[in-house]
C-alpha cells in the first residue's frame, strides 16, 4: 500500500494505538534528528499528503526545532497539512509559550489554519502547504510609431571653456578673483614682540620698569632693561597661578631667565 501520511513521535512520546499501513511512523529522540528523520526513513519528496508531529508538553521547548519543519516540508505535496500534537503530561500551564509551533509554521512557510485545545490541557496545531503558482510573463512591445530619431554622442569633446583654472583663483592681481596677501612690516613686528604693554604708555603704578626706560629715553640715556623679578614665585607657571597686577599677564608659561625671549613668528609667505 502506498505510504500517503507520516507520524513523527519527538523524545519519550509513545502512541498505544498500531499506525494504518499508509502511516508510515518515524522517531526523533532529539532535537537535531527532527529535521532529518524522513529523509533516512527514505520517503520521496512531495510523496505525502499529510505529516502529524506528537510530543509531550514537557519537551516542548528541549525537542521541538522550529527550524526543522523546512526539511520536512519537502515532502508534502501541494496543499498537504502538517499538524503538531501537544499531548499535556501534567506539566502544561495557561502561561505556555506557545508561539514557537506558530514562528515554525511561519519559517517552513506554511499556512496557519487553525489551533485546538484537547483534553488535559493540550493543543493541536495545524497548517497547509500553500501550492506554488507560476509568474505570468508577458513580452514587452515597444511602440515607437513611424518617427525614428536619431542622436549623436560626441564622446571626444573636450571643451574646458566653461571650466575654471584652480591656479588662476590663487593668482594675485590682475585677473585673480582672491586678493593678495598684504605686505608685513617686519620691523615694526620685531618691535612690537618686545614691546611688553604692547604700544602703551607706562602706567601710573608701573611695576614693570617701563616708566624708568621711558625716563632714560626722554633724558637721551640708554637704561638696561633688567626683568622683572617674581616676588610671589609664581609669575612664570601661567596666568592660572599668577596675581592680578602681575606683569606677565596674558603670556604663556616661561622657564626663569626666559622673560624676554622672542620667538621668530615670520610669515612664510
Amino acid at each position: 500500500m502506498t505510504v500517503t501520511s507520516a507520524a513523527i513521535h519527538i523524545g519519550a512520546y509513545v502512541s498505544d494505538s498500531p499506525a494504518a499501513d499508509s502511516i508510515i511512523t518515524v522517531k526523533a529522540s532529539t532535537k537535531e534528528s527532527l529535521s532529518s528523520c524522513l529523509s533516512s526513513s527514505k520517503v520521496n519528496s512531495a510523496s505525502l499528503q499529510s505529516i502529524d508531529i506528537f510530543l509531550q508538553s514537557s519537551e516542548l521547548l528541549s525537542h521541538y526545532d522550529s527550524l526543522a519543519l523546512a526539511s520536512l516540508v519537502q515532502h508534502l505535496g501541494s496543499h498537504g497539512t502538517l499538524s503538531v500534537h501537544v499531548i499535556s503530561d501534567g506539566t502544561a500551564k495557561d502561561d505556555t509559550d506557545w508561539g514557537v509551533i506558530m514562528t515554525s509554521f511561519v519559517l517552513a512557510g506554511l499556512k496557519t489554519e487553525s489551533e485546538q485545545r484537547v483534553g488535559g490541557g493540550g493543543r493541536v496545531f495545524n497548517a497547509r502547504k500553500p501550492a506554488k503558482t507560476k509568474a505570468a510573463s508577458a513580452p514587452m512591445r515597444l511602440n515607437h510609431g513611424g518617427n525614428k530619431i536619431k542622436v549623436t554622442l560626441n564622446l571626444d569633446d573636450d571643451d574646458d571653456d566653461d571650466q575654471i583654472d584652480e591656479d588662476d583663483l590663487l593668482a594675485g592681481g590682475g585677473d585673480g578673483m582672491l586678493a593678495p596677501p598684504p605686505k608685513i612690516d617686519m620691523d615694526a613686528r620685531a618691535k612690537a614682540a618686545t614691546d611688553d604693554c604692547g604700544g602703551r604708555k607706562a602706567c601710573d603704578n608701573c611695576s614693570c620698569g617701563r616708566a624708568e626706560m621711558e625716563a632714560a629715553e626722554s633724558r637721551g640715556e640708554e637704561k638696561k632693561e633688567e626683568p622683572h623679578k617674581s616676588d610671589c614665585g609664581n609669575c612664570s607657571k601661567g596666568d592660572a597661578f599668577r596675581c592680578a597686577g602681575c606683569p606677565y599677564l596674558g603670556k604663556p608659561a616661561f622657564k626663569e631667565g626666559e622673560e624676554h625671549l622672542v620667538l621668530n613668528l615670520d610669515d612664510d609667505i
